[in-house]
């Protein structure tokens, strides 16, 4: 198409139709095809491209709000008798990577010191102090490179790998980047990156061009994944799994399957989050003793239940044995192996349903892949976005000779997307074929994927360039520095995306009565099935290791 005739809109309907749904790796039953023609983009959304990225985000993030939509068209319609149409806001669908960001609760903002003062409570490691905060960034090497430290939700590993205290006092956070930048400049990338992962266990990686990424053994290895992998285990003992009798008033897809919810972070969360807005009953399990992500936590925690389980203690293990003797769905978002080495891996979890006698779908996400030298590793949206060459892209944009990071965890909340697909896929086939099944996804592959999209054109680069100047950065600002000059300049360049249609409230449970909190809502709306969330979000632990009983 001309370029003057690009829009969001189109280019997300040609993603949608000529690349997802023709994708054969995805294995898309013929329904759900069927059903993509009932599926449309809205109009009304802004036509042309807006947030300051070389890459397809909110064109990409639309594509797959569709084809999930599409797929809880089918299922509606077989479950319900129903047959609909269904719009995708990409306005919406764009905000949705990085919705914790525009939560209100309370009527207050995510940045109220008030607010800031509860989440921080999951700060057990005080990480968002300059010098600990910082470790998750991007740094030169002695070799003349870049590396993606990382900190994680504990940066005390990678501070002591570069032989620095854990803890410093600094002025300011360009004192903590010069300390660090400092640390990092004694190693060469190759030293880092083997160290980090395989000595430290912390996550961290040279930050690659696509190209080179490509050509690593590792990019090698997965080329040929497809967004998410389905296999299916057939068995006797298994067979097919009609979709619950539910007494609805919202037709939702998904009411009545139980998912438990073993994620931190962003993507497994969001996974399980959109499955609980599509109408799952979803269980967390979380162990308060740990660290977390206590601003994502009081958004990604919306519909679900969570509950307190230490799993190196036979009870706990019991107790989420007898959780996953009921589920559907086990969705682990782990470090890859950590499950298997507690008991829960997937070998044993779809023995659990054999004995049952009822399939299971084990769902996983990573961040590198589930082959390869490197899928053992563990890793977050920024290493992703290092590795795989989005910094590299992000800083041709800009003209600039260093990797500069995204200023939105992208490739998390669009896994997330990912995710629920295949879950929706794998419970559509257990409806129809029985079996246990196991997805994988991860952030590389989403990466991969995008980057297959192709980058804007050069014209539409140089009008974001010219919208967002401020946004233009360096390897050392993090994605908080990035954020604030987004959040800044929303309501000024694109106050549309900040329209109060686009969000949704409900009552939280985040430690003070009669609390709401203000969301950004789905971005498919249906004729007659109705998105939404049976419970807002609530603390970690403040629920036991049940299911909820059916009303």
């Amino acid at each position: 198409m001309r370029e003057d005739n690009y829009t969001i809109q189109k280019e997300a309907s040609r993603i949608l139709h000529s690349v997802l749904l023709t994708d054969p790796r995805l294995q898309i039953p013929s329904e759900v095809k069927e059903a993509a023609k009932r599926t449309s983009f809205d109009s009304s959304a802004l036509a042309a491209p807006f947030l300051p990225a070389p890459v397809k985000c909110s064109e990409s993030s639309a594509a797959l709000w569709a084809l999930l939509a599409t797929f809880g068209n089918s299922i509606a319609s077989e479950r319900y008798g129903i047959t609909q149409n269904v719009v995708v806001n990409s306005d919406v669908a764009s905000i949705f990577l990085f919705s914790f960001l525009l939560l209100r609760v309370g009527g207050k903002p995510v940045s109220d010191p008030e607010l800031v003062k509860r989440y921080s409570i999951y700060d057990t490691t005080r990480q968002f102090t300059h010098w600990r905060r910082l470790v998750t960034n991007v740094y030169p090497t002695r070799d003349g490179r870049w590396f993606h430290l990382h900190g994680g939700l504990n940066s005390d590993m990678s501070l002591k790998m570069l032989g620095l205290p854990t803890h410093r006092d600094v002025a300011d956070e360009m004192e903590a980047i010069d300390g660090l930048t400092e640390g990092v400049r004694q190693f060469d990338a190759e030293w880092l990156d083997i160290e980090a992962n395989e000595y430290w266990r912390q996550a961290g990686g040279i930050c690659f061009t696509p190209e080179e990424y490509r050509e690593t053994e590792q990019g090698k290895t997965v080329a040929d994944d497809g967004l998410y992998m389905l296999e299916e285990f057939p068995s006797e003992k298994l067979p097919p799994v009609p979709w619950p009798k539910v007494d609805t008033k919202t037709y939702r897809p998904l009411e009545g399957i139980k998912i438990v919810d073993l994620t931190r972070a962003i993507a497994g969360p969001t996974i399980a989050k959109l499955a609980a807005l599509f109408g799952a009953t979803v269980v967390r399990v979380s162990n308060t003793n740990l660290p977390d992500l206590g601003i994502v936590l009081f958004e990604s925690n919306l519909g679900k239940q969570d509950a307190h389980l230490d799993l190196k203690t036979e009870e706990g293990r019991k107790a989420l044995l007898n959780l996953i003797e009921d589920a559907d769905v086990v969705l682990d978002g782990y470090r890859p192996g950590v499950l298997e080495k507690l008991g829960f891996g997937p070998t044993y979890v779809h023995e659990a349903a054999k004995r049952r006698g009822k399939g299971m779908v084990y769902a996983r996400e990573n961040c590198y892949g589930w082959k390869g030298p490197w899928k053992h590793r563990s890793g977050w949206q920024q290493i992703s976005d290092a590795v795989t060459g989005i910094a590299w892209l992000f800083a041709r944009m800009w003209d600039m000779d260093e990797p500069v990071m995204p200023f939105l965890p992208n490739s998390d909340f669009q896994t997330g997307i990912v995710g629920c697909i295949g879950i929706m896929n794998a419970l559509d086939k257990r409806a129809k074929k029985g079996g246990n099944y196991l997805v994988s996804m991860s952030l590389n592959q989403l990466n991969s994927f995008l980057i297959s999209l192709g980058t804007q054109s050069p014209e539409v680069q140089q009008s974001l360039r010219e919208m967002w100047p401020e946004m233009k950065s360096r390897h050392y600002d993090d994605l908080h520095r990035q954020m604030r000059i987004l959040t800044r300049g929303l309501p000024k360049l694109t106050p549309q995306l900040l329209d109060p249609k686009y969000f949704m409230t409900i009552k939280a449970d985040l430690g003070v009565s009669d609390e709401e909190m203000v969301f950004v809502g789905p971005a498919a709306t249906y004729e007659t099935t109705k998105l939404g969330y049976d419970s807002g979000s609530c603390l970690r632990g403040m629920y036991e290791a049940k299911w909820p009983r059916e009303e």
